[in-house]
């Protein structure tokens, strides 16, 4: 009986990987039609597909597919596509739900969480999104961007010692950055 009972388990394992596997590779040809939709800014479109049946959309394919790696990069395009279409609520209800196992993804859905509470005027809650998505992954290309954000947001939320903070280190981890320029504007504030 304990033979048959293993049997069973690791014959359902094989099954579900085997699913799991079907299921990526079909969110991913999914996925490839969306694509162009998408970078072309049709985010209309590419949340709910084409009238000819061609793209069913990023919606469809996160609630077929979600739980795929395939199906949680369709989430950070779903969530983007919301948060240019100014719904920022299905913008973090994505963000927030990303789960899969993508570093860079992983960051940028902070970073979106992020950007949807500077939009909503949550000006300390984005500066520390922001701050938190630097702190991500260094290797990121985006972590000057992000502190220069959280220094921003900082400045927006009258907590000037953190956005100095921010705009520091920004200075010294970063210092050929495009945002030291664009941060000088704040540090003239903060100086005085």
């Amino acid at each position: 009986i304990a033979l048959s009972i293993v049997v069973i388990i690791i014959a359902g394992m094989v099954f579900l990987n085997n699913k799991r596997t079907a299921d990526n590779e079909k969110a991913a040809v999914e996925l490839s039609k969306i694509k162009d939709i998408y970078g072309s800014g049709n985010y209309q479109q590419a949340i709910n597909g084409d009238s000819l049946g061609i793209s069913k959309g990023l919606q469809n394919l996160v609630n077929e597919y979600g739980s795929t790696e395939t199906g949680q990069a369709a989430k950070i395009m779903l969530a983007n596509s919301y948060y240019n279409l100014r719904d920022f609520d299905n913008a973090e209800k994505y963000y927030k739900d990303y789960s899969g196992g993508n570093k860079l993804l992983e960051v940028a859905s902070d970073a979106g969480e992020a950007s949807v509470s500077e939009a909503k005027g949550n000006y300390e809650q984005a500066a520390k999104q922001f701050e938190k998505a630097a702190n991500m992954d260094k290797s990121n290309p985006f972590v000057d961007q992000y502190l220069y954000y959280a220094a921003k947001n900082y400045y927006r939320a009258n907590n000037y010692s953190e956005s100095k903070k921010m705009l520091d280190k920004l200075k010294s981890e970063f210092p050929k950055s495009k945002y030291n320029l664009e941060s000088e504007k704040f540090k003239v504030s903060l100086s005085q």
